[in-house]
């Protein structure tokens, strides 16, 4: 049995790969003649002077959420203690007496477990 280096060398010879006769020699002055005689400065991209004033703006626009945040927070607050003040009577008058009528609870063992929670 042959080995596979033993195979591929009979079947394609030594080296498959061939250059042409002086196609190193001539390379480098070929790729220079393609190249421009006078290369054509890049003026700076423009994002580059713009920059700096795109973080401050980042910047900025990060400090007028916050404070608009905190602002809208403060106010939310006291809106939420007028509804919870507002929802505590519902909750007292006819929350409490659903509660009792689904776990079908007289008036004595609700005292009781109050009585229980002091």
């Amino acid at each position: 049995m042959m080995n596979e280096e033993d195979y591929i060398r009979n079947k394609m010879g030594n080296n498959p790969f061939w250059v042409p006769e002086g196609y190193f020699e001539h390379l480098t002055p070929r790729i220079m003649s393609q190249l421009p005689e006078n290369p054509v400065q890049q003026k700076p991209a423009l994002i580059k002077h713009l920059r700096p004033l795109l973080y401050a703006a980042a910047c900025i626009c990060v400090a007028v959420f916050s404070v608009t945040m905190y602002f809208n927070h403060k106010d939310s607050d006291k809106s939420l203690a007028s509804t919870l003040q507002q929802q505590d009577t519902y909750y007292n008058d006819t929350y409490i007496d659903e509660v009792a009528d689904y776990a079908m609870l007289d008036n004595e063992e609700i005292y009781y477990s109050l009585l229980a929670d002091i």
